[in-house]
């Protein structure tokens, strides 16, 4: 999981440097399955990754939001988040003001005893 804080800090403190450019505030790309690999290892509970299909989707989702939060969750799919485009770039901004993104198993671990 990310830290929005740490890349508008970055951003911020490199204002000059950084103005124009986009900012991917992500510390990698993860898989539903090494999400739920991450989740299960450091939280010691049983997960399953179901894939429904987009009606079953759009049928908890009331109206025309259904279509619009559907087509959206597929753009991450297809072309994918940043559309796949390198995370370095973004990361190096972080840790050139001394910051380090979070991962999703830091996060996780962070946060074990709410979860």
């Amino acid at each position: 999981m990310i830290s929005v804080g740490k890349y508008v800090a970055a951003a911020l403190k490199s204002r000059l440097d950084v103005l124009g450019s986009q900012i991917l505030a992500a510390a990698d790309y993860y898989s539903p399955s090494h999400i739920l690999a991450e989740f299960e290892e450091v939280t010691g509970k049983k997960t399953q990754f179901v894939q429904v299909d987009s009606d079953t989707y759009k049928s908890f989702i009331p109206g025309p939001m259904g279509e619009e939060m559907l087509e959206n969750h597929l753009f991450i799919e297809n072309p994918g988040y940043y559309n796949g485009k390198s995370l370095k770039e973004s990361n190096d901004l972080l840790k050139k003001h001394g910051y380090q993104p979070t991962s999703w198993k830091e996060f996780l671990e962070k946060s074990k005893a709410s979860l």
